[in-house]
């Protein structure tokens, strides 16, 4: 045994003199090669944050610091917010900023982020025109650079769909093996656990990276700037220029030098970090995996994980690796005789549905490697059980419909879907050029959806033939109403009236400001809650606006205050959370308040989430870490009960079932909430695992459907009792 450790201390003692002798040698060659003439310098930005409001955005202090650089950096590289908030006003100024950089020698790169997508009525058009595509690659200098969109429409967190992912390994692969390569997106990465991190399927994005020169990436949405390392990359976040900071690199065809600059230090900046771009050893390799038989259910799982291959210079005997079931805390490993570390633990206790057990190992140069694993845990009758579930190859942000034996659902891929209930058997699919963010509603024996390519459809429920298209002229967003023969839908500015059995145009009224959510009726009016915190009542015969409102404390278009609920209406009166966290009761005849209400102190505040009128009362979730569910009552606005789910609810409102007697209400992370509608208890639940979750689901009393952001449609059983 001594022998093996001499033997094993002789090789890592040989394998650090051969670093010191060649390693050492290359740094040194490097940093003179990046003072050569053949380095290049460019910068990385985020949040420039161009706005329409004078003396509101960040581009004046950057234009100034561009034109005092020297070097002139080759190209300027922004990590999103390139806009405030997407507005045709903005991209109209970044035009002229876009223009004062080429002619100081530069040229301005950017991938989208949040806020030049969240709120923008047009969607991902108003970036793409600027720049050309939402993602894409480029070669300069020897490097290969990569520009990703991670955003989600209307949305603050990141999703990378199947089709960007599929892409980004095809032009990966095209890569030589000792291509130096640089990613840039919007969204942090590396960084946070399966519930709080900014892209929920962050996990799919790792796998395409692994045996790739990855040298760093970069992004962006940090408070701050921060170097870290995660699977041996470098990833550099950035606060962004509106904090007086960004990122200055130069590189030579060996050496990549990352320095922070500041706008009270505007010279060459302090230096983070020096990367050798000339792979000579192949760096480690985290695999984890189970270590069970082939049997589903297991009321035990054993994760384990290897570094395989191990870098020369990582010693196996100071390495250390934990792992961790969902939220819950960390656990050491312990390594076998075969180089496997390895654990296990029962699953008894844990919620029923699918889990994420996280294995980080960490080796003797302080490198910190992750993986996930995905498990199932289902019991007997007694609890839910998944009845089925259908992968339809794209993300899925709207809501699903439910008709008798079918359920409808519309994905950001562009396809409109109808699935058999019984077995989710797929019956058609209809495929629009653009991506469907609004929910598809009934038509009688039709089905209507509005997509980003303009138009809205009307597609027939036994075939999935489209009957018309009605071109708006912009993208829609917005999930349309029907009301005596009349479609109402909404684009930028715009309000449109149109034929439901020809899809001709009937009228056209302007817009209070952007729509960003539901259109409702009451059977004779329409109602739109717009982006800026207001509320129109609309004559659906001529389009004539009846009367408009604005409530919310805060009208400019930020990240607490801009309008996502949607409003609902009964019997006169109009049930309305504006942006401000407030709850309204309305009069539908002029708009005049009849009581306001808010959530209770220390409970999460109401924002997002649209209300839903069931009898006496009304159901409307919060926004926060509680995932707190409530019952007002509809006559005076009292509160009745409060539920909490243990998930932060986002956009997904309360589905109530047939008898009234229940309501089902999905969690961000994918918590299945089932409450009753009396007592406001929890009655059952279900964890269905990776990809967020925006829509309100579907639900007849025993089977919750849902969408998620992870390409499927499931459908969940209540326990049986």
């Amino acid at each position: 045994m001594k022998q093996l450790k001499y033997i094993q201390s002789a090789r890592v003692l040989i394998t650090l003199i051969l670093f010191l002798r060649t390693g050492l040698h290359e740094i040194r060659a490097a940093e003179q090669a990046v003072s050569s003439s053949d380095s290049t310098t460019f910068l990385v930005i985020s949040d420039l944050r161009i706005s329409a409001q004078s003396g509101n955005d960040s581009h004046p202090d950057f234009l100034n610091m561009l034109s005092n650089a020297n070097p002139v950096p080759a190209f300027v590289v922004c990590t999103g917010n390139v806009t405030d908030s997407g507005q045709s006003e903005e991209y109209n100024k970044l035009k002229e900023t876009t223009s004062q950089i080429e002619k100081n020698g530069s040229h301005l790169y950017a991938v989208p982020g949040s806020r030049d997508i969240r709120w923008c009525s047009d969607g991902k058009e108003p970036f793409i025109s600027q720049f050309g595509k939402a993602y894409q690659s480029f070669d300069r200098g020897g490097i290969h650079f990569v520009l990703l969109d991670s955003t989600v429409f209307l949305e603050p967190w990141g999703h990378f769909d199947r089709m960007e992912l599929d892409w980004l390994a095809k032009d990966l692969k095209r890569q030589k093996a000792d291509t130096p390569i640089l990613l840039f997106l919007h969204h942090q990465i590396g960084r946070d656990n399966p519930y709080t991190r900014p892209v929920d399927n962050e996990y799919d994005f790792w796998p395409v990276l692994k045996g790739k020169h990855i040298a760093a990436i970069f992004n962006s949405g940090a408070n701050a700037d921060i170097f870290s390392k995660t699977n041996g990359i470098p990833i550099f976040s950035s606060a962004g220029i509106n904090h007086g900071s960004y990122y200055r690199i130069n590189y030579s065809p060996l050496l990549l030098t990352v320095a922070k600059v500041t706008k009270d230090k505007p010279g060459q900046g302090v230096q983070l970090a020096s990367i050798a771009l000339s792979e000579k050893t192949k760096p480690s390799v985290l695999r984890a995996g189970w270590d069970d038989p082939a049997i589903a259910f297991l009321e035990r799982r054993r994760p384990a994980a290897t570094l395989d291959p191990r870098a020369i210079l990582d010693n196996p005997d100071k390495e250390i690796a934990e792992y961790k079931i969902d939220e819950g805390a960390w656990k050491p490993m312990t390594r076998d005789a075969r180089d496997v570390w390895r654990d296990v633990f029962l699953t008894k206790g844990l919620s029923i549905g699918q889990h994420i057990v996280g294995v980080q190992l960490t080796t003797s140069n302080k490198q910190l490697f992750s993986d996930e694993l995905i498990f199932e845990v289902e019991r007997n009758s007694n609890e839910s059980t998944r009845k089925w579930a259908v992968d339809l190859d794209g993300p899925i942000i709207s809501s699903p419909i439910l008709d008798n034996d079918n359920i409808y659902a519309a994905s950001l891929d562009g396809k409109l879907t109808a699935l058999d209930v019984l077995k989710g058997k797929k019956k058609w699919a209809f495929s629009a050029k653009g991506s469907f963010v609004g929910s598809p509603i009934l038509d009688g024996s039709n089905i209507l959806a509005a997509s980003v390519d303009h138009g809205l459809y009307s597609v027939e429920l036994a075939t999935g033939h489209q009957r018309w298209r009605f071109d708006a002229g912009s993208p829609l967003l917005t999930t349309p109403a029907i009301l005596n023969k009349k479609v109402i839908v909404g684009s930028e500015g715009k309000i449109y009236g149109i034929d439901s059995d020809s899809g001709k145009q009937l009228w056209t009224v302007p817009s209070h400001s952007a729509l960003l959510n539901h259109i409702v009726t009451d059977g004779s009016r329409i109602f739109v809650a717009n982006a800026d915190g207001s509320i129109s009542a609309v004559d659906a015969n001529d389009g004539s606006i009846l009367w408009t409102k604005i409530y919310a404390a805060k009208t400019t278009l930020n990240a607490i205050s801009v309008q996502t609920a949607a409003p609902a209406v009964s019997n006169g009166r109009i049930y309305m959370c504006s942006n401000d966290g407030v709850l309204r009761a309305l009069n539908a005849e002029n708009g005049s308040e009849i009581w306001h209400t808010s959530a209770p102190k220390n409970a999460d505040p109401l924002g997002l989430s649209s209300p839903v009128l069931r009898d006496d009362s009304v159901y409307i979730a919060g926004s926060g870490e509680h995932g707190d569910v409530y019952a007002f009552d509809r006559r005076e606005g009292n509160l009745l009960w409060k539920c909490t789910t243990g998930q932060f609810i986002a956009e997904s409102a309360a589905k109530v079932s047939p008898d009234g007697k229940s309501l089902a209400i999905m969690g961000l992370r994918g918590r299945v909430s089932v409450v009753n509608t009396s007592t406001g208890k929890r009655l059952w639940g279900y964890e269905l695992g990776p990809g967020n979750i925006f829509s309100t689901p579907e639900y007849d009393g025993n089977v919750v459907y849902t969408t998620t952001m992870a390409n499927d449609v499931q459908a969940i059983n209540q326990p049986k009792p």
